[in-house]
């Protein structure tokens, strides 16, 4: 485990004095958490002159940073921030009201099948574990997307771990038939 040491605290306020800059002088959209965004005379100029339809292009930005800003593991919030260059600086915080499978109410079969499907594992995989049809799998998969909101695979993986609805474990899962 690497701690922070006084040459990454140096870099980092480094980067905080690039991003400074870069908000003088390169085209900047700020976000806020409630997905509000503000432009920088340049990213107005930019915008205008490569012809981008801002409300189309705020909400693509929106979508994709969502997942990559903010997350879960467990009841720890993670805010993420990239610096400039390959950096990112990750932001930790204990999120004693994150209750995730209560509030959205799975049942204990769909936190299974939810387990196995971030895993990876096809229906027929979860039934053969689980040990009921596919049929039923999909029955659970179809409830599992309504409560969180979903309509796909990936959308319900995405959402499980963004919202820390599985946590990640350093598990090395058994070689499985594809």
């Amino acid at each position: 485990m690497n701690t922070l040491s006084a040459g990454m605290v140096k870099k980092m306020k480094g980067s905080l004095r690039t991003i400074e800059e870069m908000i003088e002088k390169e085209p900047v959209i700020l976000f806020d958490d409630k997905n509000n965004y503000w432009l920088n005379a340049r990213a107005q100029e930019f915008i205008s002159r490569e012809k981008i339809p801002i409300q189309d292009f705020t909400e693509w930005i929106t979508i994709g940073s969502c997942h990559l800003r903010n997350l879960f593991y467990g009841d720890t919030h993670i805010h993420l921030m990239g610096l400039p260059g390959t950096g990112v600086a990750a932001f930790l915080r204990h999120d004693a009201t994150k209750d995730g499978f209560n509030k959205i109410g799975l049942t204990s079969k769909q936190r299974e099948v939810l387990r196995f499907l971030v895993k990876g594992y096809t229906n027929k995989q979860i039934a053969d574990h689980m040990k009921v049809t596919p049929g039923t799998i999909n029955t659970h998969l179809d409830n599992i997307y309504d409560r969180l909101n979903c309509s796909n695979r990936l959308a319900a993986c995405f959402t499980a771990l963004k919202h820390g609805l599985i946590v990640p474990t350093r598990e090395v899962s058994q070689t499985r038939k594809r």
